[in-house]
């Protein structure tokens, strides 16, 4: 696959995100369903996975912790995970169900803890080492080697699965990211030149967002380097002021993801550097370019959890646009 025709179909990948996202829905809330009474509620969680499927992993662990419960999410291939054990629930995601160190990891907990996997593409790589299964794909899968739908359905099912408490406003939530998700990508006009205008300037692009969120901020991070190549580091913010700032010089782009207390002195920093700064979601003083979010997103942080992700794949797939020299006609027209 060329160049060309990978953008074309990341770009195929992001439209038809809202759609596939309201089939998956229905598809994990009937998987979620047959998942054994009890199994949801064992106190320890473990969250396997590389890549994308982990840092979807990171956040709903802190999210996990937040509400009591004892939640890590583990990269499959390190070399010494959790032991695991009865009162142990393992999420082990692999989008397309041969990622060969999840299936080792899944292996080495099933029979003790209670092995849940996730996966986009059928279930026979997991299928000896699981215990149940819920859906990352259901009409469409992503054609772009590029984990957007699939990152997307497993911010969902993690959140479908980790909301026991609040099952209906949960459902509720998710139902509405569909629309929220359309809204964004036909948004796009009113924000994405300016955004990649600031984002497209030769230098590496710091990425900036609370550690409660930890997650986005690396997928976000991760869109810009698997997409158009550039250099993307992720931060969380306040350390961002500790140990990040030495590499910002003048004219340098910062990508920050609001939410965190840290904000206000993050965009002061960088301006005192020469950076500018992209903002995405609430508004912040001296944001150089801000990326509103629907008001459901603005509103809901479930809602802001499926939804923002698209805005970094949206200005990855700009940029690979420009970084390749082939207009978007020119694209679609191959």
């Amino acid at each position: 696959m060329t160049a060309a025709d990978r953008l074309e179909a990341l770009l195929a990948d992001i439209d038809a995100g809202p759609a596939e996202l309201a089939a998956v829905l229905h598809a994990q809330r009937e998987a979620i369903a047959d998942v054994p009474l009890g199994a949801l509620a064992r106190p320890t969680w473990r969250l396997i996975g590389m890549g994308s499927s982990r840092f979807a992993g990171l956040d709903a662990a802190a999210r996990l912790r937040a509400d009591g419960r004892d939640a890590h999410a583990e990269t499959a291939s390190a070399s010494c995970g959790s032991p695991g054990g009865r009162d142990t629930l393992v999420v082990a995601i692999s989008a397309s169900g041969r990622t060969a160190e999840v299936l080792a990891a899944a292996e080495r907990h099933h029979g003790t803890a209670f092995v849940l996997g996730l996966t986009a593409r059928g279930i026979a790589g997991l299928a000896a080492v699981a215990d149940a299964f819920v859906p990352l794909a259901a009409a469409y899968v992503e054609t772009a080697g590029i984990a957007t739908m699939t990152y997307r359905a497993t911010v969902a099912a993690l959140f479908g699965l980790s909301g026991e408490g609040e099952p209906d406003a949960v459902r509720r939530s998710l139902a509405a990211t569909p629309a929220a998700l359309r809204e964004v990508i036909d948004g796009q006009a009113a924000w994405l030149e300016d955004a990649v205008r600031v984002l497209d300037g030769g230098r590496p692009v710091h990425v900036l967002g609370d550690g409660y969120r930890a997650g986005a901020v690396e997928q976000a991070a991760l869109m810009l380097r698997e997409a158009p190549r550039i250099p993307a580091l992720a931060f969380e913010t306040g350390d961002w002021l500790h140990t990040g700032l030495y590499t910002l010089v003048p004219g340098d782009p910062v990508l920050l993801l609001a939410g965190s207390p840290a904000d206000a002195e993050a965009i002061t920093t960088i301006h005192a550097r020469g950076g500018l700064v992209v903002v995405v979601g609430p508004e912040r003083d001296g944001a150089d370019v801000h990326v509103p979010l629907p008001v459901a997103a603005a509103a809901d942080p479930v809602v802001r959890a499926v939804v923002e992700p698209s805005v970094a794949e949206l200005l990855a797939a700009e940029l690979w646009r420009r970084t390749a020299a082939v207009t978007l006609d020119e694209v679609r027209t191959r």
